[in-house]
């Protein structure tokens, strides 16, 4: 049996709509030695039926099952510990991804040993849903360098306004992983925003391929499209308070790269808060927003 080459780690929770179309863009990628890991988390769908059934057909595909939801980070965290694979690649169960991808990502990153890689990815709106969301996944057009350090990619993406913190658009070695310690905060909403930093502050050696694999669905009923919550607001202020916790650790130049992420989400929660008129949300924790921004301009703590 040929070594596996890539785990695909996939979180499932109710979305028995969007998941034939999505393990299918998977299980016709043109690299074959792949383990696809699911995760179904609680879901009260028939997403597990599903989920076994096309097991039977495909042997590449392996479940985890959770009878209770225990949310994303803990279901890419029981993916990460599962995975055999050289290297690891989450992915969601509403999206889609191009054929090659995997095969790309793994002849690149394996040619110019890569902790790990990037890629763009472009967004599309479900029929018949309604969205003012205008998520930018295209990123590589600025970068003129086959290698770069996590550091020196995160300040160039910083730069250009191009950082994204979605995990399914990198391709990760998986000893990268796990000698750097890395895990998904759990507990929180927008758990790929910690991960993400410390993705790029860790690796030394990033590569980027100049195309759109990735397809993001937007939809209704999703995390990045439900409304703003209490937890939700919570969850975005808990993130920006570690990032700032986490500054004491770093050089001058990371702290600033640090205090934009801090501010520019701030900037967007603080937007979203008006956009749906939840002002009295906004009062609410308008004094930590605040003392938060202002803790964003520091860079010598």
């Amino acid at each position: 049996m040929n070594p596996i080459k890539v785990s695909v780690v996939i979180p499932v929770y109710n979305t028995e709509k969007y998941l034939k179309d999505a393990i299918n863009s998977i299980l016709r990628q043109t690299l074959h030695e792949i383990e696809i890991i699911t995760i179904n988390d609680g879901s009260t769908d028939n997403s597990l039926e599903m989920l076994k059934s096309l097991s039977v057909s495909d042997s590449r595909i392996k479940i985890i099952s959770s009878e209770i939801n225990l949310g994303l980070s803990v279901s890419r965290n029981r993916g990460m510990a599962a995975a055999t694979g050289e290297y690891l690649y989450f992915f969601d169960s509403d999206d889609v991804l191009e054929s090659d991808c995997l095969e790309k990502c793994y002849i690149k990153a394996e040619e110019f040993n890569l902790d790990f890689l990037i890629f763009d990815g472009r967004s599309f709106i479900e029929d018949g849903f309604k969205s003012v969301m205008t998520a930018n996944y295209q990123r590589t057009n600025f970068l003129n360098k086959e290698v770069f350090t996590g550091i020196e990619l995160f300040k160039e993406l910083t730069k250009y306004k191009c950082y994204s913190t979605s995990v399914c658009l990198c391709f990760i070695r998986n000893s990268f992983i796990k000698n750097s310690g890395l895990a998904f905060y759990t507990g929180i909403l927008y758990e790929d925003i910690l991960f993400s930093i410390s993705l790029y502050l860790s690796a030394h050696r990033v590569g980027s391929i100049k195309r759109a694999f990735f397809y993001r669905r937007i939809r209704a009923n999703s995390i990045m499209t439900s409304a703003i919550s209490v937890k939700s607001v919570h969850d975005r202020l808990f993130i920006c308070s570690e990032i700032i916790r986490s500054k004491k650790q770093y050089d001058f130049t990371i702290k600033k790269l640090l205090n934009i992420q801090v501010q520019n989400t701030l900037i967007y929660l603080v937007k979203n808060l008006f956009r749906s008129h939840q002002i009295g949300l906004f009062l609410a924790n308008c004094s930590r927003i605040i003392f938060l921004f202002f803790q964003s301009f520091k860079t010598r703590c």
